[in-house]
């Protein structure tokens, strides 16, 4: 059975049309997910948790990763002093080196080169607890700005 003449008009005006809502829908799902970058002016502090289901995770014995939501190195969240910190994945001045824990038999965080780190040789992120408001005992990081290790500035001086 041969196409005729209004077989292929119908066959190119239905696959113009697919093409036409194909498009359309692509361009919805870019403009409603703001394209491809993802944008970092309007990244507030991550929310992390209230303090007592953080505080209780930490007093069974290891720190808590957490991935970064916004595309950056993750960090790990552990206590020093009895205070919340969020201790940047990466070794101090490297781009490529990150500290894991490992809490089986050494209850450390090692590096790519398995050396044993302590927590005050990491750099960290700020870490807030909310103190009023509807937010009151939420835990807070700012990913926006990391500050160096305390053991590490403490020695340059």
């Amino acid at each position: 059975m041969a196409f005729t003449r209004d077989d292929r008009r119908i066959i190119i005006f239905t696959g113009a049309l697919v093409v036409i809502a194909a498009l359309f829908f692509v361009s919805v799902l870019v403009f409603a997910t703001g394209g491809s970058t993802p944008s970092k002016k309007n990244q507030g502090p991550l929310y992390l948790g209230e303090v007592s289901g953080l505080r209780a995770a930490l007093n069974e014995g290891s720190p808590l990763y957490f991935a970064n939501p916004f595309g950056g190195p993750g960090f790990w969240l552990d206590r020093e002093q009895g205070a919340f910190v969020a201790l940047d994945v990466r070794v101090p001045n490297s781009q490529s080196c990150n500290v894991k824990w490992i809490g089986r038999s050494t209850n450390a965080y090692v590096d790519c080169n398995g050396d044993h780190l302590q927590s005050e040789e990491l750099a960290r992120y700020p870490v807030e607890v909310a103190q009023k408001g509807e937010r009151k005992g939420s835990v807070f990081v700012d990913l926006k700005h990391v500050e160096p290790a305390p053991a590490l500035s403490s020695s340059a001086n």
